[in-house]
């Protein structure tokens, strides 16, 4: 008799230790997330990955927030104008008048992103030292 007891007792104990992990992957685990090994070739020829959540590319070495913010909006149509400095030092201005500044990592990098984009969005003024 106390080997039935004791032998229900294991299999409850197994159930239960089962329903509890399910139920934890079912209400708050997330699955995790695996990107693609794809490299992109960052200007300086290193090389980066993407990176969970979203599956991005990792920025490159000298991509700044505000360098990054004056890439989006030249790629966004958003410029009017942009100048730049033999001490890379950039700057763009918006069409609703907002002046973005940063330190391009490369010098010319402006100037390639502006005439590119003007293809798409109109002549964008340039200016350089």
């Amino acid at each position: 008799m106390t080997h039935k007891i004791l032998i229900i007792l294991i299999v409850l104990l197994i159930v239960l230790t089962g329903a509890w992990f399910g139920l934890r992957f079912l209400i708050g685990g997330e699955e995790p997330v695996v990107c693609t090994m794809d490299a992109k070739l960052c200007p300086d020829g290193s090389y980066v990955g993407r990176v969970a959540p979203n599956c991005e590319f990792a920025p490159c070495p000298g991509d700044t927030p505000e360098w990054l913010a004056i890439k989006q909006a030249i790629n966004n149509c958003e410029v009017e104008s942009v100048w730049q400095t033999h001490a890379r030092t950039v700057g763009a201005k918006l069409k609703n008048g907002e002046e973005l500044a940063a330190v391009e990592p490369e010098l010319d990098d402006i100037i390639d992103l502006a005439i590119v984009a003007g293809e798409k969005c109109g002549e964008i003024l340039m200016g350089t030292e």
